[in-house]
């Protein structure tokens, strides 16, 4: 039975190397592994929807998460896309556990309530910032890991950082140490969102960097001592990019102006017909009754008109049959607004449609996400470990290609996966009748 750690950094790019020579776990890794410069994300460049991907392999118009948050415009803070049956196709985890592999997923987005997670610390927290996330979280863990949310759930403050890694880094390390399982997927997410409150080349993003080698480090630590570092296969990863925000475009403040919104007497949004769903750097636009030829072509006008205006920041505007011939992307919206460098989209129906970035929303802070994959600094990769040949570096690659490289190093196969095992880091694959106890 072979060992896989896989480490997603969220928001951990390429242009971060000079960073990472003062993280002694994570370059360490990388100084003894190879590695792959830049990785292609998804569309939109999101943690949701990319972390979707590396699991299974697919692209989101396959795997269907298209955001991290889904369309609920009656809620102030609609749900995110916590659990595994969300997704439409397999994933890594499904090709392992036939095999005999015992998984340990820890805050790894679209994971909750899956039955073939052993270990599952799932990422997922209260309605509201003042909420109790124990009752979500109890519906959503594995059996066994509803203890240590006891033990060390006073930790959490709904999903602010650096509480959330540090939580779940303290339930891993005591799976680990009850149960050793042979692939671990951990998601750490506080470099991402110290890059959004204080800039992506911030002091506090390069801490906050630092502080997730620290939390690895703890781990490293523990493998070595109980005596399985050696023979496990590392993979670091990062998901998506980050670009600096100066401004947030309302555009439902237009659409409210144009009679598409209406709001009740007391602010929230009561009945609409076209509707902005914010997914960062770019805006998803929903159509009540898409068959209505009118509305269709009252609202192109008026999204043709945003990128006219250059006010607005709006770069182009994208309909379904692009977004899925390009860009591999379907959802609950029929056009895609993709934003110029500096403006990121809001959500809000009143007040002026340009207003200044708000840390309060990660879609609209200092800098942000959810743009084209292929603008700005790029998500990188590498592995280290028995399983992989040292030295190699590539310039590019995709991260389709992460999921069926993964079970290739465990000897599973995904056939349903659109991307390819990355032969050019690994070692020979491993068969399944090479697979033994």
């Amino acid at each position: 039975m072979k060992r896989l750690f896989v480490l997603s950094v969220d928001s951990l790019f390429y242009d971060d190397m000079e960073w990472l020579k003062e993280c002694p776990y994570l370059y360490g890794l990388l100084e003894r592994g190879s590695q792959i410069k830049e990785m292609l994300s998804v569309y939109p460049a999101m943690t949701y929807a990319a972390h979707a991907t590396m699991l299974t392999g697919c692209y989101p118009d396959v795997h269907g998460i298209y955001h991290n948050e889904k369309v609920e415009i009656e809620k102030p803070y609609p749900d995110w896309h916590w659990r595994r049956e969300e997704l439409k196709v397999p994933t890594l985890i499904d090709a392992a556990v036939p095999l005999g592999y015992r998984f340990s997923v820890v805050n790894w987005p679209v994971t909750g309530a899956d039955p073939n997670i052993a270990y599952n610390i799932p990422e997922i927290w209260a309605e509201t910032p003042e909420g109790n996330s124990r009752p979500r979280f109890m519906t959503v863990c594995s059996p066994c890991i509803r203890p240590l949310f006891d033990k060390y759930g006073g930790i959490l403050r709904w999903k602010y950082q650096p509480e959330l890694d540090e939580f779940g880094v303290r339930c891993l390390q005591e799976v680990i140490e009850a149960h050793t399982p042979e692939v671990i997927l951990l998601h750490l997410s506080y470099l991402d969102s110290s890059r959004h409150a204080f800039g992506t080349w911030s002091p506090e993003a390069k801490a906050a960097l630092l502080a997730c080698d620290e939390r690895f480090g703890r781990i490293v630590e523990q493998l070595k001592r109980l005596g399985i570092y050696d023979g496990t296969t590392f993979a670091v990863v990062g998901d998506h990019g980050h670009l600096p925000v100066k401004q947030v475009f309302h555009p439902n403040v237009i659409l409210r102006e144009k009679g598409l919104i209406r709001l009740d007497d007391n602010g929230p949004v009561a009945s609409w017909r076209a509707y902005c769903h914010s997914a960062g750097l770019s805006a998803h636009v929903v159509l009540a009754d898409p068959a209505d030829d009118g509305l269709r072509a009252e609202v192109l006008e008026i999204l043709k008109g945003f990128v006219a205006d250059e006010r607005y920041g709006c770069e182009q505007i994208l309909d379904k049959k692009i977004l899925k011939e390009q860009w591999h992307l379907e959802g609950p919206f029929d056009y895609a607004v993709e934003g110029r460098l500096g403006t990121a989209f809001g959500n809000k129906c009143t007040g002026d449609f340009l207003q200044p970035t708000d840390n309060r929303d990660y879609k609209l802070a200092v800098s942000s996400h959810g743009h084209l994959p292929d603008k700005g600094p790029q998500p990188t990769f590498y592995m280290a470990g028995p399983a992989v040949k040292p030295g190699v570096v590539l310039d590019k690659g995709c991260l389709i290609d992460e999921a069926p490289t993964w079970a290739a190093v465990l000897g599973a196969e995904m056939p349903q996966a659109q991307g390819r095992v990355l032969t050019e880091l690994l070692n020979e694959p491993l068969r399944k009748t090479e697979l033994t106890n």
